[in-house]
């Protein structure tokens, strides 16, 4: 299996990555001390199991866990959050957030292992998805400007309007456009079909 552990306090994050390798050698451990570094591993190499905190600076736990969630290749990653505030409403928040299961700081290494045993447990027994009917055939491309097909390849990979137009040299206004255009042209009604078509046609 392999573990995602992300948390701002970089002795932490050791500790724990260490634990896990002692305890549970078949595992291998990733380690993050920001949500933004979690997010490019996870772009980069997508893991079974992540475990977040969700007070960190910048992109933190939640938003982390939303970005993962709006990504069709990460969508269905479990996650633990982490965290110091023992209060019902954050632990609420982060559950109604997509979470799939929670740890109050402080908590020992063998506690967190049992969070995720728990976690992979309730995974084995999850049933078999039916087996789906043969997708239709892509619509025709040749409509799509070379420009349009990068966007919809970025697109496909999760990235975010503003981190399209920087990674393209072209303003946000611009990456706009070019996505209502694929949609319009390709007959797409959501921000979701079109990432779900990216990833169909392997432009990823």
């Amino acid at each position: 299996m392999r573990l995602l552990l992300v948390d701002d306090d970089p002795c932490l994050v050791e500790v724990l990555a260490s634990y896990l390798e002692l305890d549970r050698p078949e595992w291998e451990v990733r380690t993050a001390t920001d949500g933004a570094r979690a997010l490019e591993h996870l772009r980069a190499a997508p893991v079974d199991l992540v475990v977040t905190d969700i007070g960190m600076p910048g992109l933190n736990g939640m938003d982390l866990l939303e970005e993962v969630r709006r990504n069709p290749r990460l969508a269905g990653i479990p996650i633990i959050l982490i965290s110091g505030m023992a209060d019902r409403e954050a632990v609420r928040e982060g559950m109604a957030s997509g979470a799939d299961d929670y740890l109050t700081k402080p908590f020992t290494g063998p506690e967190l292992v049992r969070a995720i045993e728990a976690r992979l447990r309730r995974l084995a027994l999850r049933p078999e998805p039916p087996a789906e009917a043969a997708e239709p055939p892509a619509p025709e491309l040749d409509q799509i400007t070379d420009r349009e097909r990068e966007v919809i390849t970025l697109v496909g990979q999760g990235l975010a309007t503003k981190e399209i137009a920087a990674k393209l040299g072209l303003s946000p206004h611009t990456v706009s456009v070019h996505r209502a255009n694929i949609m319009r042209k390709l007959d797409l009604h959501s921000s979701a079909a079109l990432a779900a078509l990216a990833v169909r046609l392997r432009l990823t």
